[in-house]
């Protein structure tokens, strides 16, 4: 059994680490990898040895700049997309308004030739119909009360 000397009292690793509160496993890695007794016997136990989060994630921050450089890339290639469609969907609304603007032109000179010749074909009937009144019904008189 492994005898420690702290503070000018030797005891053993089983007996400090109750007084401790630091495993007797511990304590022996401890001074195993070197450190001194009073670091060993009056560090708090937490995240030594272990890798620490940020480490974890020191990839991702090394991969950053192209993530950010990536966005950046493709919100500009989202704003042009953007104004491409935008573009076109107008050129394509002055093109539907130029072709409704000759299809009204058309649908009118149509029906004013339709109108004329109507007109035209009328005429001789317009001009034979008499305005004596023959081909009216009589008035019916109204009976006074």
């Amino acid at each position: 059994m492994r005898q420690i000397k702290f503070n000018g009292v030797s005891r053993p690793v089983a007996d400090w680490a109750r007084l401790t509160g630091i495993s007797s496993d511990t304590l022996t890695k401890r001074l195993n990898a070197g450190w001194s007794v009073e670091d060993a016997m009056t560090k708090p136990v937490g995240n030594q040895g272990r890798k620490s989060r940020a480490a974890h994630s020191t990839p991702l921050i090394k991969a950053l700049p192209a993530l950010v450089d990536w966005q950046r890339d493709m919100h500009a290639a989202h704003r042009q997309m953007t104004r491409s469609v935008r573009a076109f969907v107008r050129q394509m609304e002055e093109q539907m308004a130029q072709l409704r603007h000759g299809l009204d032109q058309t649908l009118a000179a149509q029906r004013d030739e339709a109108h004329h010749n109507a007109a035209q074909n009328t005429r001789g009937v317009v001009e034979n119909i008499s305005n004596d009144g023959r081909d009216r019904c009589p008035r019916v008189a109204q009976e006074s009360v």
